[in-house]
């Protein structure tokens, strides 16, 4: 683990001081050297767009997925489309509070009451509802860039569900916000000291709807409590290993669309 928790509670605390400092000087100072810090733990932040930027590389391109982001060498990269290489998990988390997102609620699964009969389950009738994640949290873009044969570059640069596919509906992952749940602080055993979930497991965006959530982020597709129908969207994924970027923006993107209208 890259960044203890003790040093987590740092960089916070440096952060509410840059924030409180009445010297506009040393606040832009304070904010610098700690977005500098950031950056050298692997996530960029701009403060005026509210965007996060980590580096990243396309995982898989056609095995089953749980996760839209890990980070390897702990994440579970044989169930993840994105992954990147020593981002670490405290520092992402921070710099997600930093820009004043606030914590949402995870998904559930609601029992019907009553259960149906045996005779009605076997005609379809369900045994539970669910309620997807909801709540604050960010929206994912993913870009990346081609280089031709004749030396241009092509960009590219998608919502982060595109890029997932449902194999039963045949829909790509449902676009929204990616729900803050800020993970957790857990003991692998009695004896042993508390650790941050995300850094300790290296899975930081869900695809899949897990309780506890261990994990920073969780998708609210309808469906997210199903772990068996989530692939990549080979159709637009560059090849494997390709390098990315995965953005995190609290607000979408304003994208401009050209027109010949008036309208």
């Amino acid at each position: 683990m890259k960044i203890i928790l003790s040093t987590f509670l740092c960089l916070s605390a440096a952060w509410a001081f840059a924030q409180e400092g009445q010297d506009p000087q040393a606040k832009s100072s304070g904010q610098s050297a700690l977005l500098e810090t950031f950056a050298s733990q692997g996530v960029r932040v701009d403060l005026e767009n509210k965007l996060i930027e980590v580096d990243a590389f396309i995982c898989q391109r056609d095995e089953p997925l749980e996760y839209l982001y890990i980070d390897q060498p702990r994440g579970k990269d044989h169930e993840a489309l994105i992954y990147s290489r020593g981002v670490s998990a405290e520092t992402l988390n921070a710099a997600m509070l930093m820009l004043g997102v606030q914590e949402g609620q995870n998904g559930k699964v609601i029992l019907v009451d009553p259960q149906p009969t045996p005779e009605q389950a076997q005609k379809g009738a369900p045994r539970y509802t669910f309620e997807p994640a909801s709540g604050d949290g960010f929206y994912l873009y993913v870009s990346w860039e081609i280089l031709g044969k004749d030396g241009t570059i092509e960009k590219h640069c998608v919502r982060a569900e595109d890029l997932v596919l449902n194999h039963r509906t045949e829909q790509t992952y449902k676009r929204g916000r990616w729900v803050y749940l800020g993970s957790r602080f857990l003991k692998p055993h009695s004896k042993a000291k508390e650790v941050f979930a995300a850094a300790a497991e290296g899975n930081y965006v869900s695809l899949v709807n897990f309780s506890p959530a261990n994990h920073l982020l969780m998708g609210a597709d309808p469906l997210s409590e199903d772990q068996t129908v989530w692939f990549p969207n080979l159709y637009l994924l560059p090849p494997l290993n390709h390098p990315v970027k995965l953005l995190f923006a609290h607000q979408p993107f304003e994208l401009l669309v050209p027109t010949l209208s008036d309208d």
